[in-house]
This record gives structure tokens, C-alpha cells and sequence, in this order.
């Protein structure tokens, strides 16, 4: 047995209430119904959760949330299936009974994830079980997954598909096991064999490719990610153009989902040429055409990020080659640098959400996310140099002489500090958000998961975005301190 030789004797009522408020646990009322309900009764799954009380109670504790953890573990030995994967897991790991206690006690959307997928249970003590797998064996699972399920409706095969990757990926993330861009990288494939997988069920009548733009173009996707994409396809006619429409929105339908709960991502295609009036589908001419003539800089910055990532590689090789010399063929002027300039003081005028804190932003904050691909963004223009992704930007930067070692290093710490917080505030939380919290339980919740104390990570952020926007102010806006 996993645990030969560390259980405890069985804790009495008296020495489990003692036990809860020494570790920590807040709601006594809801905890004490938790336990009883865990330990009640003569199945394998009581009588070993009876056995392993005081172990698990110590390992919940080390969680940001353990109230949030013990209700977790309740309710997936509730349930049939979730009993039956405890048991085996917990005799065979003790690793594992571990990490599933951290887990748990610090997201509500993996214990989610976890109740309906509990066979996953088993693989959270094992690293290389919770290891993803490449883009070709993503594509290959999420094929056989679209069709063992198809019985159960368009897109349920996909749908558990992405949950199971993604709870895996996540847990990585969690534990430690992966860094911010090997979780970025991660999620990405995981997008584009979904994305992969999607097109080819709608078998397109012509050579047809989905590109990828912003954080999606740069493999740079978060867990609250919409997957910016431009549909393009090979073809002159009528019948062309009607059958690339037929893809495209069949695509956007399937990935969206019946309901809100069937959503397997939201796909957003507004930055295509003349945005929501436009059609959906470009054909190859139709792009040159548009970006010989009427491609606004915007738009050129836009398709810095361009990466083919579904679909007919060819069609996708020539639309990456027709755009370079629009995109990169001439270095940004001074006019245009003045425009790129005006549209990010725009955004940060027009998107911070109403509520939401300017001074903590995570995205659109000073010296965060959004300051840094600008800035990146600008530099690749003015040099001329081709990289979709921000972070592989800043080395070619540097290694172009476009950008100093130690500008490079401040803005990258930056980057790295919000995309990791806002992650983490999103298992947290269990739904997006972008700014720190002010106080109160969340934001101990979120610097509890991060290692840290809630002071200690908004000095934090004071102290890396306020060095980065000092970077951001010199190279973007041209202002000397």
C-alpha cells in the first residue's frame, strides 16, 4: 500500500475539530459536514478516507483554499465513478493524494474538470502521465475523439478532448512542472489540433487554412484566450467562394457550440478585411488585392502575428509569402510610428472595463502585457524583423542590436510576472480576469497559489511594471527620463 507505514490512527470527532481550525479551515459548520460525509459508512472509499483523514487534512492545508479543497474531495467520492478512481489512486500514490488536495484546494474549475473526467485522477501523481504530448499526437487524439463520440452531437468528442488536455496542462502548471511559456506552448497546440481537427471534419471541397493572429498567431494563448483567425482559401469563383464560407462558419458554429456550456473555444475573426462587414473567407487574390491597395497600418501590424496553424499547409505557405512584402517589405516611418502610437493610447483610454484597477491591470495596466507587445511590435516594424511570437521577438531584437540585453530583460520579466499572475488568477477564480485583486480572500487565495503574500505580490508588480514602463516610455513613446 501507497501509504504503509505514514497513516495516522483514525482522528476521533473531538481531535478532527481541532485538527480543521489548526490547519486552517474556516467554515466549521460546512467542514464538519464534509468530513462526516467522506468517512460515513462501510465502503472501500469511507473507510479509507476514515484511514487517511489526518494526512489528507495536512496536505489540504497546504492549499490556498482548504475549505475549497475538502468540498472538492467530498464531492468526487460522491460520485460512482470518482469513488471507484480515489481508492485506486490513493492505495497506489501517496504523490498523488497529495497533489490532488493541492489541487483541488486551489481551483474550483480543475475539481470540476476532475468530477467529470476522474480517470484522469490517477495521473496527477505521475509527471510524464500529465505531459500533453506533441501538436501530430494532439491531432491524432483529437481525431479519434471526434469520432468515438459522434453520436452524442457535433463537437462533444472535441469538447472532452479539450477539457482532458487541458486539465492536464493545467495541473502542470499548477504543481510547478511547467513555466509560463512552456504552459503558453502548450495550450497553443493544444488550440491549433482542436482548430486542426475542426476544419477537417467539415471536409472542404477546395484547398482552404485558418492563420492565426494575435496571442494565438504567437503561440502565446492563456486559459481565457479567444483564438484571433483569418479564414483563407484557394479558389476564383462563385462556387469557390460559397463553398469557403460554408467551412469557415461551420467552423465558427462547431468550436462555439449549442450552448454555453458546449463551448469549446470562442473563435474571433473580426480582423479580417473590412472586419464583421466583410466575408468570413478570402481567397488568396482577394488578399493580395486588399494588401496591395487598401491595408490600413493597423492591419499590417495585425499580421505581424500571422502563423498558419490549420488546414492546407500550401495555401497557408503562400499567404504567409504574400504578405511579407506588405508587412515587412518597407521599415515603419515617422507618420506611422505617430499612428501606432495614437491607437495604443486609444485602448488604453477605451478598454480598461469600468470597476476594473487601472493601477493593478494585468493586461492593460502600465508597464504590463499590453506595453510590452506594443513596444515589441513597434521595434519589429522600424528593424524589419519577421517573429510572431513577443518573447521570441525580444531575443531577435537583441540580437539584431534593436534592443539592449538589459531592456530585453525588463521587458521579458514583466511579460512573464502577468501572464503567469493572470493564469493563476483565472484557476483561481475559475473565470478571467485581468486585474489583481484589491483584497480580501481572493487575493490571499491567488498569492497563496503563487507562493508569495498578497503585499509581497503587488509590490511585485509595482516594482516589474513600473521598470518596464520606464523601457516602454523610452522606446515606444520616444521620452528620454
Amino acid at each position: 500500500e501507497a501509504f504503509a507505514g505514514t497513516t495516522e490512527a483514525p482522528l476521533s470527532p473531538e481531535a478532527t475539530e481541532a485538527r480543521l481550525a489548526a490547519f486552517g479551515f474556516t467554515d466549521a459548520e460546512r467542514t464538519r459536514a464534509a468530513v462526516a460525509e467522506l468517512t460515513r459508512g462501510l465502503t472501500r472509499s469511507s473507510r479509507l478516507m476514515h484511514q487517511l483523514l489526518p494526512l489528507l487534512l495536512g496536505w489540504l492545508a497546504e492549499s490556498p483554499d482548504p475549505d475549497q479543497g475538502l468540498l472538492g474531495l467530498r464531492t468526487l467520492a460522491s460520485g460512482t465513478s470518482g469513488a471507484s478512481e480515489l481508492v485506486r489512486a490513493f492505495r497506489e500514490s501517496a504523490e498523488t493524494a497529495r497533489r490532488l488536495c493541492i489541487v483541488l484546494g486551489t481551483s474550483p474549475l480543475l475539481g470540476d474538470l476532475l468530477r467529470h473526467n476522474p480517470d484522469v485522477i490517477p495521473a496527477l501523481g505521475d509527471d510524464d502521465a500529465l505531459i500533453v504530448g506533441s501538436g501530430p499526437e494532439l491531432r491524432e487524439q483529437a481525431a479519434t475523439a471526434q469520432r468515438w463520440r459522434a453520436a452524442e452531437g457535433q463537437g462533444a468528442g472535441l469538447k472532452r478532448f479539450k477539457e482532458r488536455a487541458l486539465l492536464r496542462i493545467a495541473v502542470r502548471d499548477l504543481l510547478g512542472l511547467a513555466d509560463v511559456e512552456a504552459t503558453a506552448t502548450d495550450l497553443t497546440t493544444l488550440a491549433e489540433a482542436t482548430l486542426d481537427t475542426a476544419v477537417a471534419a467539415l471536409a472542404p471541397g477546395l484547398p482552404f487554412t485558418v492563420v492565426a493572429l494575435g496571442r494565438f498567431g504567437g503561440a502565446e494563448l492563456s486559459y481565457a484566450s479567444d483564438l484571433d483567425v483569418v479564414f483563407v482559401y484557394d479558389g476564383s469563383t462563385a462556387a469557390d467562394f460559397t463553398e469557403a464560407e460554408r467551412v469557415a462558419s461551420g467552423v465558427l458554429r462547431l468550436l462555439k457550440g449549442a450552448t454555453p456550456a458546449a463551448r469549446i473555444y470562442h473563435l474571433d475573426a473580426d480582423l479580417r478585411p473590412e472586419g464583421r462587414q466583410g466575408p468570413l473567407a478570402r481567397s488568396l487574390e482577394g488578399y493580395r488585392a486588399y494588401f496591395d491597395r487598401w491595408a490600413a497600418l493597423w492591419e499590417r501590424q495585425a499580421m505581424t502575428r500571422a502563423r498558419v496553424v490549420a488546414g492546407d499547409a500550401e495555401v497557408g505557405r503562400c499567404f504567409v509569402g504574400l504578405l511579407a512584402p506588405a508587412v515587412w517589405g518597407r521599415a515603419l516611418d515617422e507618420a506611422g510610428v505617430r499612428e501606432i502610437r495614437r491607437m495604443k493610447a486609444r485602448i488604453e483610454r477605451e478598454r480598461l472595463p469600468a470597476g476594473e484597477d487601472a493601477q493593478f491591470h494585468l493586461k492593460l495596466g502600465r508597464g504590463s502585457l499590453s506595453d510590452v507587445e506594443f513596444c515589441v511590435q513597434l521595434l519589429q516594424l522600424s528593424h524589419q524583423i519577421p517573429s510572431p511570437g513577443t518573447m521570441a521577438a525580444l531575443a531577435l531584437l537583441m540580437d539584431a542590436g534593436a534592443l539592449t540585453a538589459d531592456d530585453a530583460e525588463v521587458l521579458s520579466a514583466s511579460y512573464r510576472f502577468c501572464e503567469r499572475t493572470r493564469n493563476r488568477l483565472y484557476l483561481v477564480r475559475g473565470a478571467p480576469g485581468d486585474a489583481l485583486p484589491r483584497a480580501g480572500e481572493e487575493l490571499i487565495r491567488l498569492a497563496r497559489s503563487l507562493d508569495t503574500a498578497p503585499v509581497e505580490l503587488r509590490e511585485h508588480y509595482r516594482r516589474v511594471t513600473r521598470r518596464a514602463r520606464t523601457v516602454v516610455e523610452r522606446l515606444f513613446y520616444g521620452r528620454e527620463p
